[in-house]
């Protein structure tokens, strides 16, 4: 049995395949599987496959219906048989060498540990230019350890690649979520076990493009609106006033122009939402009013101002 599994879930575009399995093939850490499991509406993975590895252990699945994301990724690490899940998403890569086995080291010198993460750098998939790193700080590690639902208010764990995970802990990637899939994952793994470990070396590369999935919802009204609201049901967030989610809530909330309850059940929300969420309707209202004043005043004592 392999100590680690490299999960890559794939979806068509085979050259930023390549350079993934190739990021792969060129660690110095060689106790590892790679599970593809391919999504693609066409033969290239598979052929590419095929005809360039011929290694023991590459296993490829074509999925015999369009699992979609995040399912796909479940399906991955199921197919595994590694005692560590590493997801590697085909369109990002390790960054060095030795990245495997510094993801590797940081489950092996903390036995305690559920899953750890590395920092990332997230790279322009069109221009090859570096966008930011994640290189979250030691106390905002410390705030998600003491609160992992504090990761709504900002993913610093960063990207399910930039993570390793013990598959005996595994937790299901929900796939009522599309937006928050990656945090929704990281808190049922916190909430059961929170000795996060980091490590500040950018071992793996997150490609980013307009075509990727979060690109597309990340303005969408409806996804961000009800997944927000399912996860705090889900996770039993009763209350936002005074919570370390309120300011997070507060700001989609006004971001996306809901202005009462039923605008949330028009979107399709179902479940409970919190108990005192009208007085977060108010808040926001007295606020767009202060906002309204201020700019009447400014109109009417600088009319000639732009």
């Amino acid at each position: 049995m392999p100590k680690v599994s490299i999960c890559i879930p794939t979806y068509n575009n085979l050259e930023a395949f390549k350079k993934c399995l190739d990021s792969v093939l060129m660690q110095t850490y060689t106790d590892y599987e790679v599970v593809v499991t391919d999504d693609s509406s066409n033969g290239e993975i598979k052929n590419y496959l095929n005809e360039n590895s011929n290694r023991e252990n590459i296993f490829y699945f074509k999925n015999k219906k369009t699992l979609g994301s995040p399912e796909n990724w479940n399906e991955a690490i199921r197919k595994s048989k590694g005692e560590y899940i590493k997801i590697l998403h085909h369109d990002d890569w390790f960054t060095h060498e030795n990245s495997l086995e510094i993801f590797v080291q940081l489950l092996d010198k903390n036995p305690i540990s559920a899953i750890a993460f590395v920092a990332s750098k997230n790279i322009n998939l069109e221009n090859n230019m570096i966008i930011n790193y994640n290189r979250p700080s030691k106390e905002k590690i410390e705030e998600i350890k003491n609160n992992p639902v504090t990761l709504l208010n900002g993913n610093f764990i960063g990207a399910p690649s930039a993570t390793i995970f013990r598959k005996n802990n595994f937790s299901i990637f929900d796939s009522n979520t599309i937006w928050f899939v990656d945090i929704d994952f990281y808190i049922q793994i916190l909430l059961q076990n929170n000795n996060l470990i980091f490590s500040e070396i950018d071992a793996i590369s997150i490609g980013a493009s307009p075509t990727q999935i979060t690109k597309s919802v990340e303005s969408n009204k409806t996804i961000n609106i009800v997944e927000h609201f399912y996860l705090l049901n889900k996770w039993g967030i009763k209350k936002i006033i005074t919570s370390p989610i309120e300011q997070t809530t507060y700001s989609l909330i006004k971001k996306f122009k809901i202005k009462n309850t039923q605008d949330i059940r028009k979107l399709g929300f179902k479940d409970s939402l919190p108990t005192d969420i009208n007085k977060l309707f108010k808040k926001i209202f007295f606020s767009n009013l202060k906002e309204k004043l201020k700019s009447t005043i400014r109109t009417i004592v600088f009319p000639n101002k732009k």
